[in-house]
């Protein structure tokens, strides 16, 4: 080799090098926007940032963004996207059921990204009727989420009230003012399990059931973790819960003490996503988050307890994995004892339908059963008292409009807001009358619509 070219090879060398020292003194960065806590926060940011430096050679930050709860969140994105059509400085949301997600995907504000293939190898496209990922990859689940009936046993042994194993076990008398649910307006959690009755049960049905069990709450919560936390403080012995506030709680409390029913009449499971939004800042730092989310790395993160060597270190975040195989290889050492994969049934809950009548939902759940709930009490405590005469107990639980009927509001006249106000002042009325002539036990009127 001539010195020239031993010269230029040496030269080389040493950009070579200088380009390596470079990129080793800087930090890579991805903008999350998130409802998720402070204890996944945390632990995700620690080991994506561990994770990026051990297969990228690279530090990398999460700067995290809150704006609140999953609905305040979507709406912070849409506000945003309507002024800055191109971008709006934000890498990926991340956290909250399906919905969101494919409203985003919808509007085009997100972005598609398809993981690398040993990524997606043991990742199956469905679980439990639910889709884990977008067959466009747009949004990919990250964990997935049950709804079940939290119970405190020890209430329940002392005040001799059985455990309940399926939904309609709430609406038994014998639970009167010991059941805790959240408000559907407030609460997307709480919202998603009131549409899975009407789905699973039919609305008729649905509404039969909602309308015994609201009978039987104690109150409505705003927030579902709070409904959760009466549980555990003895206020109630049963509640609505999502699986992770449950396995919050009975780590609290001890599991001879409190106890997660997944109930046998249906089983909602929902994915919890991540999306790409578009026009990220800094897209492959954000795609390489999705790497890490999925990856075996990223949901032992989420499966495996606290102080494992490959779980969390700070904080319990147990949730369900979307890798099958988890449940087998880790069983005895994740605190999640059940599987979504093996549930025995067939209720698959309908993300388009719950979408479409959404706020229509919502909004009866609210007039009929929580702001009316003092006179739904009363009603339900004199048919009680009276036997529960059939006619009666089907009385209670009528409301003013069908499923096709709610569709259509929902699809015209419920975007406008004098209207949304009229009918729900509407519907709150009828439902205070019928409680009150239910509770003085008067025959019914010849009509019962609005």
């Amino acid at each position: 080799m001539g010195k020239a070219h031993a010269g230029a090879w040496l030269a080389a060398a040493w950009l070579g090098l200088l380009g390596l020292a470079n990129l080793w003194g800087q930090e890579a960065q991805v903008i999350i926007l998130s409802p998720h806590n402070e204890s996944i926060r945390v632990e995700f940011g620690r080991a994506f940032s561990r994770w990026h430096e051990e297969r990228h050679h690279q530090p990398a930050r999460v700067e995290w963004r809150d704006v609140g709860g999953t609905t305040d969140a979507l709406k912070f994105v849409q506000s945003e996207f309507s002024r800055k059509t191109n971008g709006i400085g934000i890498d990926l949301f991340f956290g909250g059921g399906l919905e969101p997600y494919l409203l985003l995907a919808d509007k085009r504000l997100s972005s598609a990204y398809q993981p690398p293939a040993d990524i997606l190898e043991g990742i199956p496209l469905t679980a439990a009727g639910i889709e884990i990922y977008d067959r466009n990859f747009t949004w990919y689940a990250a964990a997935l989420s049950s709804f079940g009936i939290l119970q405190n046993t020890r209430v329940q042994r002392l005040t001799k009230l059985p455990l309940a194993r399926k939904w309609e076990d709430l609406a038994d008398p014998h639970l009167y003012g010991w059941v805790g649910a959240g408000d559907p307006r407030n609460s997307g959690t709480m919202n998603t399990m009131f549409e899975a009755f009407l789905q699973a049960y039919g609305w008729e049905k649905g509404w039969d059931i909602l309308a015994r069990i609201g009978g039987n709450v104690r109150k409505f919560d705003r927030i579902s973790s709070t409904t959760a936390k009466d549980v555990t403080l003895g206020e109630t012995a049963y509640a609505f819960a999502i699986d992770f506030y449950g396995f919050t709680q009975i780590a609290m409390a001890g599991r001879t003490n409190m106890t997660f029913v997944l109930p046998t009449d249906f089983t909602a499971i929902n994915p919890d996503c991540i999306s790409i939004l578009k026009g990220a800042p800094h897209l492959e730092t954000a795609q390489r988050f999705i790497n890490f989310l999925l990856s075996e790395d990223g949901q032992r993160l989420w499966f495996l307890p606290k102080g494992h060597p490959q779980g969390a270190r700070q904080h319990s975040i147990e949730r369900m994995s979307i890798r099958p195989d988890f449940y087998r290889r880790y069983q005895g050492v994740s605190n999640v004892e059940f599987s979504p994969f093996d549930l025995p049934q067939n209720f698959r809950y309908d993300n388009s339908l719950a979408r479409k009548r959404r706020d229509v939902m919502a909004a009866l759940v609210g007039t009929l059963l929580v702001d009316t709930h003092p006179e739904l009490k009363l009603a339900w405590q004199a048919i009680i008292r009276r036997g529960r005469p059939a006619a009666e107990v089907a009385d209670l639980g009528r409301v003013p409009v069908t499923a096709e009927e709610a569709l259509q509001l929902a699809a015209g006249p419920w975007k406008e807001a004098a209207f949304r106000n009229t009918k729900q002042i509407e519907w709150q009325n009828w439902a205070q009358q019928k409680y009150r002539r239910l509770t003085r036990g008067d025959a019914p009127p010849a009509t019962h619509q609005p």
